[in-house]
């Protein structure tokens, strides 16, 4: 069933010019609204991130995110046959340059994000963008068909994928190696009690704490790595802008870095918030009786390139 549907339904679409992609975007955008997916969660989270807007705000930018959301659908469905010029120029890297002073330093260094713009797009493209090469964490798929299609896409242009369970293994297991390591740090973590809390778009948020723990033991810079709209181009371009937070982890405070690139991400958002994605219960938790929330200051000697 899951063969037929993609050369019936997904593969044919993935052929049609992005043009008409955008127009089947704004139907399907109503449609989810007029659905009701996740609505409540979308407007629920606005909410508590932006407690000074008012109601028609919050619907509008929700109406903006659900937009949003359906424009990277129909991208991520374009990558099963674009070519790596068409989504390179679409999708423009401004200056990974910032990471050719790490091209021999193993094990290489780190790219903080968050699920921001189109974050399927910038796996695909990054194996093709950067001066070094580049790993992704993804989560494995239940249908076994879409996830072995979903790898062999965002793989084509050299971009390396591991599944999430093997990440620690494998970053022991290619430490001689300098590479680009992605790790997206906004999704919840399952366990409350073993998170990292701090305060984060004005409220308490539990972290995962893997960035920070792998830069610290294996000595790795932290480089965050920003996108948006780019300026005064068509519907449906991106720029990439990197921004080196320190390229010695060990000196910090614990906890400076994930707050340094968590800064970075919410900066982003407030700038332009329809563009993160608000479906997702990011703050599910409240935080347990005795478990610390955080207080870190990020050094002054803060290490960062402009964007260009």
């Amino acid at each position: 069933m899951s063969r037929l549907l993609y050369h019936v339904l997904v593969s044919p679409l993935g052929r049609l010019p992005h043009g008409v992609l955008y127009l089947l975007a704004d139907v399907l955008a109503v449609l989810i609204w007029w659905s009701g997916y996740r609505k409540k969660v979308v407007l629920s989270n606005l909410e508590r991130a932006f407690p000074d807007e008012d109601q028609a705000w919050r619907k509008r930018t929700a109406k903006a995110f659900f937009t949003h959301l359906a424009e990277v659908l129909v991208e991520s469905i374009r990558h099963f046959h674009a070519s790596e010029t068409e989504l390179l120029k679409r999708y423009h890297h401004v200056n990974p340059e910032v990471l050719e002073p790490f091209l021999n330093r193993a094990p290489g260094v780190l790219l903080s994000c968050g699920h921001y713009g189109n974050w399927e797009r910038y796996a695909v493209t990054a194996g093709a963008s950067l001066p070094m090469p580049v790993m992704g964490v993804y989560k494995p798929l239940s249908n076994s068909f879409y996830d072995q299609l979903i790898l062999e896409t965002r793989g084509k242009f050299g971009t390396e994928l591991v599944p999430m369970k093997r990440v620690s293994s494998w970053m022991l297991e290619e430490a001689g190696r300098a590479k680009a390591v992605t790790l997206a740090v906004d999704q919840r973590p399952l366990d409350p009690k073993k998170a990292w809390w701090m305060n984060w778009m004005g409220q308490e948020t539990a972290m995962h704490f893997g960035l920070e723990a792998f830069a610290r033991k294996m000595d790795m810079p932290v480089v965050f790595f920003r996108v948006q709209k780019a300026k005064g181009k068509p519907r449906g371009h991106w720029e990439v802008h990197y921004d080196l937070i320190t390229d010695a982890p060990k000196t910090w405070p614990k906890g400076a870095l994930l707050k340094a690139t968590y800064n970075r991400l919410e900066d982003q958002i407030r700038e332009a918030p329809a563009h993160w994605l608000w479906s997702h219960t990011r703050w599910k938790h409240q935080r347990p009786e005795g478990v610390p929330l955080h207080d870190v200051e990020v050094p002054k000697t803060e290490v960062s390139q402009p964007a260009s």
